[in-house]
């Protein structure tokens, strides 16, 4: 599991999840979400357009808008797990106040 710095632009609703030490070669787009990989094929960063809206989905409970904007606003840290096996990509994001 890394640490990655997180960064939110409230203009966009975009979440910036990324590895500071690392630059990216390429990127993936997947629907909303965008993820930066090195030369190594490891992820180094990934943009969550319309974040508060998919962090809404994917709560177990239902949360309301302004309780998420207001969650998203003081996350302070995250740490992303991922895995590679074939055409497969497995990422896990926890992210902390």
């Amino acid at each position: 599991m890394q640490n990655f710095n997180v960064s939110y632009d409230k203009e966009f609703d975009d979440l910036f999840l990324f590895n500071p030490k690392e630059k990216s070669k390429g990127s993936i787009e997947i629907g909303d979400i965008i993820i930066d990989m090195n030369d190594k094929k490891e992820v180094v960063g990934v943009q969550i357009m319309n974040a508060i809206e998919f962090l809404r989905e994917l709560a177990e409970e239902d949360l309301g808008l302004e309780y998420i904007k207001n969650e998203i606003n003081g996350l302070k840290k995250c740490k992303v797990d991922f895995k590679v096996k074939k055409n497969l990509l497995l990422i896990k994001m926890y992210l902390f106040k």
